[in-house]
């Protein structure tokens, strides 16, 4: 049986060579992964969004779920209330995913999978080595970004400066996703999953949330 920890190559390679779906190829990292894989075999989302609904339902609805401001190296602000995952948060928003209509990427695969196609896209015009990023690369990437989230939030703080190279982090971390599959489709759990998360509120600078009844639950079709 062929294991992810079987390739350092670049994910790219890992498909190419073994003609798998690099979902299925790095399954055995997470559950939500191995959910995503069958999300996109089924051409429905609902396996994996309901994986990641209880976590949110625990963490959003906890004593410490106080608004944070993250002040963006460009001028803009998102106020978010997830202090255990806020790099989800930043990585939806920073990404244009919580500016999509929500129903309809929960509940149309091929409408989709046009959306991960020009997102993709994106990351291949602008991401150098964009078809040789690695699962190292972004595992690297990931926890520097998670860490100095985390890290801006301590103490009771109520707002942090986020710089450029995060913002940059979470780009690559968009373009594995796409690249997990060898071309530019296999991003479809990703804009899923923040459509079904959050909802901005008036100002388009604060967060609301599923697992908060502040947004209107999605329901599937």
């Amino acid at each position: 049986m062929v294991s992810a920890h079987d390739f350092a190559d670049p994910i790219l390679d890992v498909s190419a060579r073994y003609h798998a779906d690099g979902w299925c190829v790095f399954g055995e990292l997470d559950h939500w992964v191995r959910q995503c894989a069958i999300s996109r075999r089924t051409g429905h989302v609902k396996n994996v969004l309901l994986t990641h609904e209880p976590y949110y339902v625990k963490f959003l609805n906890s004593s410490t779920s106080t608004p944070f401001t993250f002040r963006l190296f460009d001028g803009r602000t998102l106020v978010v209330r997830d202090h255990d995952l806020p790099l989800d948060d930043l990585f939806c928003y920073v990404n244009g995913l919580y500016d999509l209509p929500r129903s309809k990427i929960v509940n149309n695969f091929t409408f989709l999978e046009e959306v991960s196609e020009k997102w993709c896209k994106t990351f291949e015009e602008t991401l150098p080595n964009y078809f040789g990023i690695s699962m190292a690369d972004n595992a690297n990437e990931y926890r520097e970004s998670e860490a100095f989230l985390l890290n801006l939030q301590k103490n009771g703080a109520t707002s942090g400066e986020v710089p450029q190279w995060v913002v940059n982090n979470l780009y690559l971390h968009g373009a594995v996703k796409c690249v997990l599959r060898g071309g530019n489709r296999g991003a479809v759990c990703e804009p899923a999953n923040c459509a079904a998360r959050a909802c901005f509120g008036e100002d388009k600078s604060t967060l609301l949330y599923t697992a908060r009844g502040e947004c209107e639950r999605v329901v599937f079709d």
